[in-house]
């Protein structure tokens, strides 16, 4: 017989509200209770109940704000308590949520109800979901479920606690050249293993890249992204704002206009992301209509013209990333590794040669500057491996 039917539970309007939403169960009510010493005052005023109840960790701030707003709906989707908002993209709201089987915090996307609705739209999108947990590699946020609850469509994927870059280039400004090209490097492995089995991101943007301390790069929602819908379509409504705008910053041409990507469309918006990485700044300013426009004339500029500090080779890179028509961009992640070897350090050339195919690639521009002068006229391959 569990505790709580041998004590009453005492009743004030914010305590009947955490009870109804699910998050506490009932023996964790009463252990509140009884651990602590909880006047009348504090009981019925449910600021300070909510504070108390925060402080002694057993609700979120997130939890315990909705709360007191008269949220006592949707914390608990199937196995998994939603504890905090994490952000808001073009698919879904995502959540920092916990597992209440493993124990193990995860991100938990809920999907927009107009687009679930769709039964075309959902099942294509399970399908890629379900290709997407078949990816294992070390650059990827691992997706680990697809569930539905009380009317909700939910995915959940590996969380990663890790900053994006947006907010890296908001607090710090750009990059240094050789560290945005071995971060954009990183998510060239993980897109190479991803176009293998025929799964495109169509969504790659600094706010889908994260950056431990340590430069281990994660990619965030891969294969969750077939619900986005075309560019153009809430354009006229959305024209002014600049979420959108920012939403949409990184789109590939061909995307705009509602065509199927295919893997240089995902290299065309890690292109534009470089560009954001070396200038702190969007390719296209503009409104999301000036955005959408440019981009469909235009490839991406050079950064060189922003920041005079990026190498040449590395400028010259960027663009042919961001060639408005696909067949002038690089045509894998493989030839992109290849082109991005100069900026990276010794210790990792081997291990992205080992992941290009077997064939001998073509040996990428070097960098003389950081080249002795004896060993200029020796190729980067026999300089890598050795031979002369």
């Amino acid at each position: 017989m569990g505790t709580a039917t041998r004590l009453r539970l005492p009743r004030s309007p914010f305590f009947d509200a955490v009870r109804k939403s699910g998050l506490l169960p009932p023996d964790d009510l009463v252990a509140f209770i009884t651990q602590n010493e909880v006047d009348d005052t504090t009981f019925h005023d449910p600021i300070k109940l909510a504070a108390l109840l925060v402080r002694k960790k057993f609700l979120t701030k997130f939890q315990a704000m909705h709360l007191l707003k008269g949220k006592t709906q949707g914390f608990i989707l199937d196995r998994y308590k939603i504890q905090n908002g994490i952000r808001q993209d073009r698919v879904g709201m995502v959540f920092l949520a916990l597992d209440r089987d493993s124990g193990k915090q995860v991100a938990l996307k809920v999907l927009p109800t107009d687009r679930t609705s769709d039964n075309t739209i959902l099942s294509a999108f399970i399908k890629e979901v379900r290709t997407a947990a078949q990816v294992d590699h070390r650059n990827v946020a691992r997706v680990l479920d697809l569930g539905y609850s009380s009317g909700t469509h939910f995915v959940v994927s590996e969380y990663v606690a890790a900053p994006t870059l947006d907010k890296a280039l908001a607090e710090n400004g750009p990059l240094a050249p050789d560290r945005a090209a071995q971060i954009v490097a990183q998510v060239a492995l993980a897109l190479r293993h991803a176009h293998e089995r025929q799964l495109y991101h169509r969504d790659i943007k600094p706010a889908n890249i994260a950056v431990a301390p340590d430069g281990h790069v994660k990619l965030l929602d891969l294969g969750l992204t077939h619900m986005l819908e075309n560019p153009w379509k809430h354009v006229t409504k959305r024209i002014k704002t600049t979420e959108y705008a920012e939403e949409i910053d990184h789109v590939a041409p061909e995307q705009a206009w509602g065509n199927e990507p295919d893997g240089r469309s995902d290299l065309y918006s890690l292109g534009s992301t470089l560009y954001a990485l070396l200038t702190g700044r969007s390719p296209f300013p503009g409104l999301a209509t000036e955005k959408m426009a440019e981009r469909q004339v235009k490839d991406i500029p050079n950064p060189c013209d922003i920041n005079p500090k990026v190498p040449r080779q590395l400028g010259e890179l960027v663009v042919k990333l961001g060639a408005r028509e696909p067949a002038r961009r690089f045509q894998s992640a493989s030839e992109l590794l290849v082109a991005l070897q100069p900026w990276l350090p010794i210790a990792d050339w081997v291990t992205f040669a080992a992941s290009l195919p077997a064939e001998k690639p073509a040996a990428p521009p070097q960098r003389l500057t950081d080249i002795a002068p004896a060993a200029r006229k020796r190729s980067f391959w026999s300089r890598l491996f050795g031979r002369r």
